[in-house]
């Protein structure tokens, strides 16, 4: 797994936005057809138009950067992150009704808004692979979240006691501790999620004390992970 130095690229997108600077890399894309993705669904577009919100992380587009090897190619580009489909939508022109999503390529990775999203291979499968959001990454320990939206079927109600249940999509959040490529899904269980950082560790016991963190809350988290990686340096 690629490490990407997320502190310097704060820096030089911050540089980078306010200089304005506005220059075009070559990406590949393909284009997407809103209506045929209601069709999948055996959506009429009215009913997909009430739900479709709900299978992104940002429904707005929001503006980003787009980075290949670690270094930024693209600013000031409408993107959001669809987590049913599990891509980068984007747009060539603020102003035009056409979205696009880039093609899956683990060297290139986006920062929507604040949030950073990297491609992570699966068994050395591209296509297998999928997006996570990067929200701390250490020297010998990261957090990653990976966000999904799964699209449930609507249901006609069968009698007078029952009422219609409408499609829709569940959205869904894990958090991951990834150390040496190993991802390790974290439980959402509190006294569980403790225990990972806790077990035999009385430091980060009294660190979780003394800050009176709670762990599932993600900003949090973020701190435990920052803190626990600093123990292992």
């Amino acid at each position: 797994m690629r490490k990407l130095i997320l502190t310097g690229i704060f820096l030089f997108t911050g540089l980078m936005l306010s200089a304005q600077i506005t220059a075009r890399g070559n990406l590949d894309i393909r284009t997407i057809d809103i209506n045929q993705k209601a069709l999948a669904f055996g959506l009429t577009e009215a009913q997909f138009e009430l739900i479709k919100d709900q299978a992104y992380a940002n429904p707005e587009f929001v503006s980003g950067v787009i980075f290949q090897d670690n270094k930024p190619i693209r600013a000031g580009v409408p993107m959001r992150y669809n987590a049913h489909a599990d891509e980068i939508e984007i747009k060539n022109d603020p102003n035009s009704s056409e979205v696009s999503s880039l093609v899956r390529n683990p060297d290139i990775f986006v920062k929507i808004g604040e949030i950073f999203y990297v491609l992570i291979p699966f068994e050395g499968s591209v296509e297998k692979g999928s997006y996570f959001n990067v929200l701390h990454e250490g020297d010998v320990y990261s957090l990653y979240k990976k966000i999904t939206a799964t699209y449930r079927e609507g249901r006609t109600a069968k009698t007078n006691y029952e009422s219609d249940v409408p499609p829709s999509f569940q959205k869904e959040t894990i958090y991951y501790l990834v150390e040496n490529n190993n991802f390790l899904q974290l439980p959402d269980r509190k006294s569980r999620l403790e225990r990972v950082f806790t077990s035999n560790n009385k430091e980060m016991a009294n660190f979780i004390k003394s800050n009176k963190l709670d762990l599932r809350n993600e900003k949090d988290l973020i701190q435990v992970v920052a803190h626990f990686d600093s123990l292992h340096k």
